[in-house]
């Protein structure tokens, strides 16, 4: 619209003017996503770090696409000091920025003297910025020798380095870091040159990256100890060698040879079954004592708690298989995540689920006797009960604000996401599946994707493609578990079954049932003493599925191989006859028909009674996955049904019904054990000994327990020498707690002296759950003190004695008033994992009053914490 100047005309210009002015000054900080007016192309960082200093120095140069006309650039930045920000273009004079951060999520706004036009620029930030706790840019320290390390997912980039903090920015990156000339560093790839500066310091830098999102940016300084092991050698996926390395604190690399050494098997089998090469220069694997999470799959540079890389053939059994478990977890996501990346957190399932479905089937096919396979199901149907809640999530939860971000990091998105992806694995056949995965990562390489794209590369060629897609999204864009009510009809050979679905509820649920799934349904059944399988995609609310039979099945089995994420319940009769049937069961129908017996008693269906009846038969046959679901229910008994009258009646119970496994299975390791004794023992140990209280088991653990600590005991004079090998690793924990629950001060004291001695990661989470232990009230508080002391412990160990502690009657009072109290210092240590200290407190609760108090106590202190209001909902509930 023209205006033609007059007096009047003029004034509503200035008018226009005016308003177009205020309205770009009070333009809404972007909480979520960016917008796309400016867009990174790449970024170079030159980083000044000393790891015996308290900040990092550096400089950031950005080059950008601006796409649309603007004086505002929006991208990210906190607790940064920025110095200088200026943006200039080929031929221009640099033009100064005003950098401002806008939001306490870490949005930095740069604002220009004059409008931008559209084109490429750079944009070059000076600034330093302080080392964090657990996330971005962090100090560690060993042997009296300081390091630095990163953790940048989800938002702790933003920490370290000015940059665009979100997968879909996905471009190179190149990496320069200026340290002392006694300092070692590493980053994402491979060292291209190392360069002598003046005044003791050295210039290191690194090849350019493939395109990363900002979140899988890395790097290490420091005393570094560095194990070149040997190149991981060619295969027919892969033409050339990969350079693998092993890299820990000073003086403690060696301690990885039995990771390392897994390394290439794992690297191999990952290749073989993606059909394409491991996508990046190098293959690094760090080891680090202080870290948020078990591990970090930076591209090229993998981060572990040392625990992890520091397993062997005697470390307890959970731990070494863990350490293949997460290793291949981390590999795998060299393909899902690193090669092709979600476009934005709502998809984290695309990595999370996926890396820990193809780990188990990765680590199952290289050591079966493991039986991974078994340990994916069981952690599923672990999952089911926060996914029963009214609270829980969705896989594809939408996120609209940064406090959703770390909320999506749960066993929502690792474990369903891993489960329904093992379901339609099944029901499409796994070739066809491993096909749809190679297509899906050649069509997305080096880029983004989202769950639709996932969907429609595992469905493409099908004739029923469309309902597989669907089928797909009605579990990940719902929350729930569904519950399939099943009815046998059997005529002349003909069997039929009426299924009807509902949202499964536990008992009290205020939740609606009134859901519906597309759900592939696999059923297992006896036909003349031969089980058959088939399996159906049921899409609505009731249906009846015909299958052909020879005669009417003595059994059936609704969860074939245990691969269906939900539950089931049978008609009495044919829950009779399967329950008959339990020792022809494969171990992962065990434990889908021990989930159905959990969850028909806390939906209220079956009665304390009627599954106490159940425990003989599952102890005697089932699996050891089936025994510990088994046992999950009787916990809660002991702690919440029973009362102080008759809570000595119910152990007494517990310990002749679950005594004689153990006693079968003996307390002392027997030559030709498997590893699914070793851990059935130490789980049936820990149950009987501090559930049950059977009182001669704690005698005996206590007995051991101070053979290891040197207080006399066996074999061992009481010398005050730790003696850590005087107990198998599978039970030192347990005995080393025993020794606790009735210890003195002097008992006391000889743990904390032995806690304060050694860096031996297992053994100090060991030591820690032992001082958690202790009862008596002093010491239950010196216990809790060491949490705060800023000395003693790291800090991924600071919850462990309040933890501990949250479960035992005798001190979860006082260990709750003790986080009430220290909340906020404890949640800045744990960030990014504040919200976690909720889920602890509550844990010794179950009342509407319980319910109640947790809403008043954290309600308000929780907006301000990543995942933390979502953590106070699912708490109360």
């Amino acid at each position: 619209m023209r205006l033609m100047f007059t007096p009047a005309a003029g004034a509503f210009a200035l008018l226009l003017v005016a308003a177009a002015a205020t309205a770009a000054a009070v333009e809404p900080v972007p909480t979520g996503k960016l917008p796309r007016t400016v867009v990174p192309t790449s970024i170079a960082l030159e980083l000044r770090i000393d790891p015996d200093q308290d900040r990092l120095e550096g400089v950031a140069m950005i080059d950008v696409e601006i796409k649309s006309a603007t004086d505002t650039v929006w991208m990210h930045g906190r607790g940064l000091d920025i110095t200088r920000a200026e943006l200039s273009r080929d031929g221009d004079s640099p033009e100064p920025l005003d950098a401002e951060e806008a939001h306490v999520s870490g949005v930095l706004r740069l604002t220009a003297g004059r409008t931008l036009q559209p084109g490429r620029a750079r944009i070059r930030i000076e600034y330093s910025a302080p080392y964090g706790g657990l996330q971005g840019a962090y100090k560690v320290s060993g042997d009296g020798e300081n390091y630095v390390m990163t953790q940048m997912e989800p938002i702790g980039a933003r920490n370290a380095f000015p940059s665009f903090d979100e997968p879909d920015f996905k471009h190179p990156w190149d990496v320069t870091l200026i340290v002392p000339a006694a300092d070692k560093a590493v980053a994402n790839t491979r060292e291209t040159g190392d360069e002598p500066m003046a005044d003791g310091w050295h210039r290191v830098s690194f090849a350019r990256t493939e395109k990363l999102p900002s979140y899988l940016i890395a790097f290490a300084v420091g005393p570094l100890d560095i194990l070149e092991w040997d190149d991981i050698p060619p295969n027919e996926v892969r033409k050339v060698p990969l350079g693998l390395r092993g890299i820990a604190l000073k003086g403690r690399a060696q301690k990885m040879r039995y990771a390392l050494a897994s390394t290439a098997s794992i690297v191999a089998a990952a290749e073989r079954y993606f059909g394409s090469p491991y996508p990046f220069d190098k293959l690094d694997v760090l080891a680090t004592p202080d870290f948020a999470f078990g591990a970090m799959e930076n591209a090229g540079l993998i981060v572990y708690r040392e625990s992890l890389m520091f397993a062997n053939e005697k470390s307890p059994t959970a731990l070494r298989q863990a350490m293949w478990s997460v290793h291949a977890h981390e590999i795998a996501h060299h393909w899902f995540g690193n090669l092709v990346t979600m476009r934005w957190w709502d998809d984290i399932w695309l990595n999370e689920g996926f890396a820990t479905w193809i780990a188990s089937k990765i680590v199952h096919g290289l050591h079966p006797e493991f039986n991974l396979d078994r340990a994916r199901v069981s952690r599923a149907l672990e999952t089911m009960q926060e996914d029963s809640l009214e609270s829980s999530r969705r896989i594809r939860q939408p996120i609209e604000d940064f406090t959703d971000i770390q909320s999506a990091f749960d066993s929502i998105t690792y474990q369903k996401g891993g489960a329904v992806l093992a379901m339609f694995e099944r029901y499409l056949g796994e070739e066809p599946f491993r096909d749809g995965i190679r297509a899906y990562l050649a069509t997305h390489a080096r880029g983004n994707a989202t769950s639709a794209d996932l969907f429609r590369s595992l469905a493409a060629g099908r004739d029923d493609a469309a309902r597989v897609r669907v089928a797909f999204a009605s579990f990940t864009d719902q929350p729930g578990v569904p519950l399939l009510r099943i009815e046998q009809v059997c005529n002349e050979g003909k069997t039929s079954l009426h299924v009807s679905q509902e949202r499964y509820l536990p008992v009290g649920s205020k939740a609606g049932k009134d859901q519906t799934w597309h759900l592939p349904l696999c059923v297992r059944f006896a036909d003349q003493r031969v089980a058959r399988n088939e399996c159906r995609l049921i899409d609505r609310q009731s249906s009846t599925l015909t299958f052909t039979a020879a005669a009417c099945p003595d059994w059936i089995m609704p969860n074939a191989d245990g691969a269906g994420y939900y539950r089931f319940s049978l008609d009495d009769a044919d829950d009779a006859a399967l329950r008959a049937a339990f020792r022809k069961l494969t171990p992962n129908e065990q434990q889908a028909y021990v989930d159905s017996l959990v969850a028909g008693f806390r939906a209220g269906d079956i009665d304390a009674a009627d599954y106490l009846a159940a425990v003989p038969r599952v102890l005697e046959a089932g699996s050891r996955q089936s025994i510990d679901a088994l046992l999950g229910p009787l916990r809660w008994m002991e702690r919440f049904m029973a009362d102080t009258r008759n809570r000595d009646t119910l152990r007494a119970q517990l310990v002749r019904l679950v005594g004689p496994r153990l006693d079968a299975l003996g307390l002392d390791p027997q030559a030709g054990d498997t590893d699914d004794d070793r851990l059935l023992r130490a789980s049936l140990v820990d149950f009987l000994a501090f559930t049950a209280r059977d009182s001669e088991l704690l005698s005996r653990l206590r007995d051991r327990g101070r053979a290891v600590l040197g207080l006399g005991g066996g074999d061992v004079d009481a010398d005050g020498a730790l003696h850590a090998d005087q107990v198998p690793p599978d039970e030192r924990g347990a005995a080393l707690a025993a020794v606790a629950r009735t210890g003195s001060h002097a008992e006391f004291a000889m743990i904390e002296k032995h806690l304060r001695a050694t860096d031996d990661q297992v053994l100090r989470e060991q030591l820690l759950t032992a001082l958690g232990n202790f009862v008596q009230d002093d010491l239950a508080a010196r216990a809790r003190a060491l949490a705060v002391d800023g000395e003693t412990l790291r800090r991924n160990e600071i919850e462990i004695v309040a933890q501990t502690q949250m479960l035992q009657p005798e001190t979860s009072a006082a260990a709750r008033s003790w986080i009430d109290a220290n909340f906020v210092a404890m949640a800045k240590r744990l960030d990014p994992r504040g919200a976690r200290l909720i889920g602890h407190y509550k844990a010794a609760l179950c009342s509407e009053a319980g319910a109640a108090g947790v809403e008043s106590t954290f309600r308000e202190r929780a907006r301000a914490i990543e995942g933390g209001l979502r953590a106070v909902a699912q708490a109360a509930e």
